[in-house]
C-alpha cells in the first residue's frame, strides 16, 4: 500500500498545485528558471559579449546607457515574478503544516488507543500493570 493513497494523508502539492491561477504559474516558472545556475552564467556572458561588442562597434558605449535600461527593466519584472514564487511558497508551506498537524494528531490519538488497547490486554491476561499504568497515563495528559 502506497502512504499518498491513503485516504487520512493529503497529497500537499496537488493541493496546492490546484490553489495556483495560471498568472501564479507562471510566476513559478519563470521563478525557477531564472534561480538556476543556468540562467547565472547565461547572465554573465551575456553582459560580457555586450561589453565587447559595445565598446569595439561603438553601438553602446561605455558607460553602457542601454544595456543598463535593459538590465534594470529586467530586474524590476523579476523583483514582482520572485515576489509571487515567494507567496506561493508561503502558501504551500502552510497548507503543508496543517497537513503536518492533522497527521501528527490522527498518530497520536491512534497511539493512545493502541496504549489503552495493550493495557487492556494485559489486565485480561493476568499481567500486573500497576507499575506501568500511571507512566502511560501521565503520556496521555
Amino acid at each position: 500500500m502506497n502512504v499518498e493513497d491513503h485516504p487520512l494523508v493529503d497529497d500537499v502539492n496537488a493541493i496546492h498545485q490546484d490553489r495556483l491561477s495560471a498568472t501564479e504559474r507562471i510566476c513559478r516558472r519563470i521563478a525557477d528558471a531564472t534561480g538556476a545556475p543556468l540562467a547565472l552564467v547565461l547572465a554573465i556572458v551575456l553582459q560580457l559579449v555586450w561589453l565587447a561588442v559595445g565598446t569595439v562597434t561603438h553601438w553602446d558605449p561605455f558607460p553602457f546607457v542601454f544595456l543598463l535600461t535593459c538590465s534594470n527593466v529586467i530586474q524590476l519584472i523579476l523583483i514582482f515574478v520572485i515576489a509571487v514564487a515567494q507567496k506561493q511558497q508561503t502558501q504551500h508551506d502552510e497548507i503543508r503544516a496543517e497537513s503536518d498537524h492533522d497527521t501528527i494528531s490522527r498518530l497520536l490519538y491512534h497511539q493512545q488507543v493502541q496504549d489503552e488497547l495493550l493495557l487492556r490486554l494485559a489486565e485480561r491476561a493476568g499481567v500486573d500493570i500497576a507499575d506501568i499504568k500511571p507512566e502511560v497515563a501521565a503520556l496521555g495528559v
